[in-house]
């Protein structure tokens, strides 16, 4: 089985080996020692909170300030995103150490002016969405609990986030002062790493003298969801 796979992947290759930038043969297989984050403990976290917005004209009295919204607020449009996310591990002098978790984020707002031919406003509204400590996690190897996370967290190197994380606005009016409340719904995966080192067997596809340069992007490039945005005739 492992050989009419190697078989497949070589021979896409050799179909598809201009495409992808490879100038010589395919090489053979050979076994890699490579070094990885290899993920060890996973904690998940379900998110549920309702977060209220500013005053609106400072008609709506509660403790998020005050925005001058140009117009009326649009409850079937909200936006959430995440402008920064932090960990760090506490309480290690104790026996029950954990993770804490934080996130930042904008709630985007549409309000609507009562002019019909003026454009709507967009508002972001900065938030502290999570602010949690996780203690509970589990092997990404069996699946269990971690009963001594303490003696575990001696050997891990780092950790990283999966954020899932949506909202909706809509109108509280069971209190005497009725107030636009951002409903945050979703889910945060922590993982903890340690550096590895694995051997694969895998196929090199470039000369060893070629040089390969890595970075990271600062910024995301939005989504356009018009449906305009192929400017190559595929054809």
């Amino acid at each position: 089985m492992t050989t009419d796979n190697n078989c497949n992947i070589k021979d896409y290759l050799a179909r598809n080996k201009t495409r992808f930038g490879i100038l010589e043969n395919i090489p053979e297989n050979e076994y890699l020692n490579i070094t990885a984050q290899n993920v060890r403990f996973i904690a998940t976290k379900q998110i549920r909170a309702s977060i209220p917005l500013p005053s609106v004209n400072g008609i709506l009295n509660n403790c998020r300030g005050i925005i001058n919204y140009p117009g009326v607020i649009d409850t079937s449009y909200a936006s959430f995103r995440v402008t920064g996310a932090h960990e760090e591990l506490v309480h290690c002098e104790t026996d029950r150490p954990g993770v804490r978790v934080t996130i930042h984020g904008q709630i985007v707002v549409r309000s609507v002016p009562c002019d019909s031919d003026c454009p709507p406003t967009y508002i972001a509204i900065p938030v502290q969405v999570v602010d949690e400590v996780l203690c509970n996690f589990y092997s990404a190897e069996t699946g269990n609990m971690v009963n001594n996370l303490k003696d575990e967290l001696a050997y891990i190197d780092g950790s990283c986030m999966t954020v899932q994380l949506s909202c909706n606005i809509y109108k509280d009016t069971s209190g005497s002062c009725p107030r636009y409340m951002a409903r945050i719904r979703g889910n945060i995966v922590d993982k903890l790493w340690k550096r590895e080192c694995i051997w694969v067997e895998g196929i090199k596809p470039y000369p060893s003298n070629a040089l390969t340069f890595c970075d990271s992007f600062d910024i995301d490039c939005p989504v356009d969801d018009s449906d305009d945005h192929n400017l190559c005739d595929e054809n």
